[in-house]
């Protein structure tokens, strides 16, 4: 694959991610993860550092998207301040311990975690699995929201999103309204981007003999996806207020079931 080409296909990527981003309110790692792996294989990367580098990568990209997401939501008042105040901490220790657990984690195993995931995160988007009970009880406890972001922060480093996935179904379970909860989603998904791009920067520093790339973060396609997202997010972020996501979150799981399927396949290969 040229470069010209990969560039192109890095930000088509971050195109679709960006709506989704805003849409969904998730930071856009469900779909950059796949790609980067894809790419890079094609590349000729380094079979030890793929993942970890998609990873970083993800994690870098979506800290533009999910802020302009964040930011979106809150201009319309879809975004509670106390629930990301209180969040925030215990979320960025999650992505600390998840981003140290992946980098020093072999490739293959790391490969079926995000593959099985993505199947994880498609049966999110098929049912509202806010409505169970067990889990509304557990979402309205004292600790909930720490225990919680803790857990749901290092799964996100682990898997290269912004947890919006996770912290969606959380939020809703615990009796916040849709709208409010994918908001406020979207704004945790910043300090869990931030986070996780220091962490995987930091894990990979003098690893990679890749000029271009800042510890496991690959700075070309890291941009591309960026310049991608920078397009459509405030567009998915209309489109949450407006439209009924309900199709749309059937395709994308869809997607999703397609990419963690073939993930799973290519880490047995």
């Amino acid at each position: 694959m040229s470069n010209e080409l990969m560039f192109a296909v890095f930000g088509l990527s971050g195109i679709a991610a960006g709506f989704f981003a805003g849409l969904f309110g998730i930071g856009g790692g469900l779909i950059m993860v796949p790609v980067l792996v894809y790419a890079f294989k094609t590349a000729g990367m380094a079979t030890e550092h793929i993942v970890t580098i998609a990873l970083g990568t993800s994690m870098a990209a979506i800290v533009f998207s999910s802020a302009q997401s964040a930011y979106g939501h809150y201009r319309k008042g879809s975004a509670s301040v106390d629930k990301i105040r209180r969040a925030t901490p215990w979320v960025i220790a999650g992505v600390l311990i998840g981003g140290a657990i992946a980098a020093r984690t072999p490739s293959q195993p790391l490969l079926i975690f995000v593959g099985a995931f993505q199947l994880f995160a498609a049966l999110l988007m098929l049912t509202d699995v806010s409505k169970l009970v067990t889990l509304q009880s557990l979402a309205r406890g004292g600790v909930a929201l720490s225990a919680f972001s803790l857990a749901f922060g290092g799964v996100a480093a682990m898997v290269g999103i912004g947890g919006g996935t996770l912290f969606t179904p959380y939020f809703k379970a615990s009796g916040m309204d849709p709208k409010l909860a994918i908001g406020t989603s979207a704004a945790i998904g910043l300090p869990v981007s931030l986070a996780g791009a220091l962490s995987y920067g930091w894990e990979g520093w003098g690893i990679s003999d890749d000029r271009w790339a800042l510890g496991y973060i690959d700075m070309p396609a890291a941009l591309a996806l960026v310049a991608g997202t920078l397009l459509t997010v405030r567009l998915g972020v209309a489109a949450a207020h407006w439209l009924s996501s309900r199709a749309l979150a059937g395709l994308f799981a869809m997607f999703l079931i397609f990419n963690g399927s073939h993930l799973l396949y290519s880490s047995l290969g």
